[in-house]
């Protein structure tokens, strides 16, 4: 048996709708099954003002039943959501190793910085920066410069755009970012890439500075040449930043040493 509200022959009259076409202003008929339809007039197709689209935030099959013409708004939920499910796998993928989860978040936070001054697309930027952290298998710690993916990294990244749903296109540009990290003869120029290669070695150089060594904040540093003017400049801070708290550190502990040796002279003096 059919739904009566889904049977045409019990619909009223408010069953149809109307509105204007947003580009030239024609009348336009809607039954209220109807996602969208075309302008008589004009030809452009709109999406039906009465209908409810959320179900379009989540839904895989979006763009076959409302077409690549949607909402802007709508456009911008589904790629939100599209970035909290590949977070979700990437944190489930990583287990409880918490130094990779953080140094993860820092990736994703330099990039989205980078790439907001640098241009480029900020969806393609955040899940292949989420993403960098497959590099390498779970268990394992992040390489100096950007872990090379094998070719067992690059399936599961692709395992994971394809069960998060990404769009062909969106994980075709992520995947050719990925393919590109830890490789001296890269393919992938793009202001996408730029964006990442830059946050990878920042998080790099954070990583040795708390970590108290040197050298490899040394090498993360002076290595390879960043790509973007706005990476150089978040590199230089987070040296800056580093020099500060080590000269804080330094003058805490020369004045607790001072005033250690000063109680202990008093308590021998007679």
């Amino acid at each position: 048996m059919k739904c009566p509200g889904q049977d045409s022959r019990f619909w009223g009259p408010e069953a149809i709708s109307e509105s204007g076409c947003p580009n030239c202003g024609g009348p336009i008929e809607f039954f209220k099954d109807e996602s969208s339809r075309k302008c008589r007039k004009c030809g452009t197709k709109v999406l039906n003002p009465k209908m409810d689209f959320g179900c379009a935030a989540y839904c895989r099959f979006a763009a076959q039943c409302l077409g690549t013409d949607m909402p802007p708004e709508l456009l911008a939920q589904r790629t939100d959501l599209l970035k909290d499910r590949v977070a979700a796998e990437v944190k489930k993928f990583l287990g409880r190793n918490f130094k990779r989860i953080g140094r993860t978040l820092k990736v994703v936070e330099y990039a989205g910085k980078i790439q907001q001054s640098e241009g480029g697309d900020p969806a393609v930027v955040t899940l292949a920066a989420y993403l960098s952290a497959i590099a390498g298998g779970a268990s394992t710690g992040a390489a100096r410069n950007g872990r090379r993916f094998s070719p067992e990294d690059m399936t599961e990244a692709q395992s994971v755009l394809s069960r998060t749903g990404a769009p062909e296109e969106l994980a075709r540009a992520t995947l050719s970012i990925l393919n590109n990290l830890g490789v001296m003869d890269r393919s992938d120029d793009s202001v996408n890439f730029k964006c990442v290669f830059d946050a990878v070695r920042i998080a790099d150089l954070s990583e040795a500075i708390k970590a108290g060594q040197p050298e490899d904040a040394g090498n993360a540093a002076v290595g390879d040449s960043l790509l973007t003017q706005t990476g150089k400049k978040m590199m230089e801070q987070v040296l800056d930043e580093s020099f500060s708290r080590h000269e804080s550190s330094s003058r805490h502990e020369s004045s607790s040493r001072h005033e250690s040796a000063s109680r202990h002279e008093s308590a021998v003096r007679p």
